[in-house]
């Protein structure tokens, strides 16, 4: 797989935020009964969530990550704003800083962030044109504590399921990588 500027560039943003230590993370969802809104990221797994559209990071210096699903390269993948705004405004936020998943990372740096490329081929039934895109489907982020968090755009397809489909415009996050693999959030 050949990674082109583009590509590069992105990788080089994602790691930028190395150094940063993350002092609060959000949740960031459709609110789906806006006259009694109850959190919809938790899932039958213990430390999985499923996250309908962002997670932001508050980090030291004063810097606000965002890390979301989108079409950047091709129809879903992982992507980062750098205080940037949000494309989504309007939904319900929720602190999930003190939440068995995130508590060990709060006041911890970042110290790695590597990317999984996915190559995904189309084929157009009236041209039969072939093409192929590279895409970035999850992230792992490593902590100064030695412990990982795994961010893919993937999501359940049905309440229940015990696997994620990946390419969703959703976002699927654990720490725990045995589960994420179990879940075929990362190969």
């Amino acid at each position: 797989m050949t990674l082109t500027k583009d590509h590069l560039e992105f990788e080089n943003r994602f790691r930028s935020v190395i150094g940063l230590s993350v002092n609060k993370v959000e949740y960031t969802e459709i609110s789906y009964e806006p006259n009694n809104p109850s959190p919809y990221y938790p899932t039958q797994f213990k430390n999985l969530d499923s996250v309908d559209f962002s997670i932001f990071f508050f980090t030291d210096n004063d810097k606000l990550i965002e890390i979301y699903w989108s079409g950047r390269f091709y129809q879903y993948g992982i992507d980062i704003k750098i205080n940037e705004p949000s494309d989504f405004s309007g939904f319900i936020k929720w602190d999930v800083s003190v939440n068995d998943l995130w508590r060990t990372f709060i006041g911890a740096k970042i110290t790695d962030v590597k990317i999984t490329w996915e190559t995904v081929t189309t084929t157009e039934e009236d041209t039969r044109r072939i093409e192929s895109f590279i895409y970035p489907q999850d992230v792992k982020i490593t902590f100064s504590n030695d412990k990982n968090v795994f961010i893919s755009a993937a999501g359940f397809l049905d309440q229940g399921d015990k696997e994620v489909s990946g390419m969703l415009d959703n976002l699927t996050v654990t720490d725990n990588e045995e589960l994420a693999r179990q879940v075929k959030m990362i190969n």
